[in-house]
């Protein structure tokens, strides 16, 4: 009984160990297929593009903050609250997450994959893609009636995502691992908050 335990117990290990090193090669080849076979002369307009990514994302929410302060828009403040503390816990939640993974870089395993911009930290999950995500997710959720934000967000997330294979410095499953980690920060955090008032009730008591 118990040698039997341990054939299946070691078969199962064995199968996924197989399983596993399937997807690493298939992910890596479709990262060479997105990587060899990119349009080189848009090279500097990627590279550009993901360069200000965090600073576009982030900006968004910042100047969405005081817009509704200048404005003294009470459920817009708390709304910008919202897209901006989930922007704030999608990056803590990615940086802890590539200290723990700790995945190597695609363009160090393999150095056939270009890699088109300096990195130095760990390729999973992809920081850049879960925080377009996050904030795609929140306007979604938050700005539904506004068609445009809607579709310029989600437009930005893609992009962003697309250039992070392209430039070479992710796999495919980062990339789509981040956009999880996102789209989940992004819709439950917010919506956790929402189901306990907090886009009713004032940020003082009223004196």
């Amino acid at each position: 009984m118990h040698e039997t335990f341990l054939f299946y117990v070691s078969f199962l290990f064995f199968a996924l160990f197989h399983f596993f090193q399937a997807l690493q090669e298939i992910d890596l080849h479709i990262l060479e297929v997105i990587n060899h076979n990119r349009i080189r002369s848009l090279d500097h307009f990627f590279i550009f593009v993901t360069n200000i990514a965090t600073v576009v994302t982030y900006s968004t929410a910042v100047i969405l903050l005081l817009y509704s302060y200048i404005k003294h828009r009470f459920l817009l403040q708390r709304k910008s609250w919202l897209v901006f503390i989930s922007l704030i816990t999608t990056s803590a939640v990615a940086d802890s997450l590539k200290h723990i993974v700790n995945r190597t870089r695609p363009f160090i395993t393999d150095p056939s994959v270009h890699n088109l911009v300096n990195v130095s930290t760990a390729s999973f999950p992809s920081g850049h893609t879960a925080e377009v995500f996050v904030l795609a997710t929140v306007i979604t959720l938050l700005f539904r009636n506004q068609k445009w934000a809607v579709f310029v967000a989600w437009v930005w997330a893609f992009l962003i995502a697309y250039t992070r294979l392209l430039l070479g410095v992710h796999y495919p499953s980062d990339v789509i691992g981040s956009m999880i980690i996102g789209g989940a920060i992004g819709w439950s955090f917010p919506v956790f908050l929402i189901r306990r008032g907090f886009l009713h009730r004032p940020l003082k008591p009223e004196r």
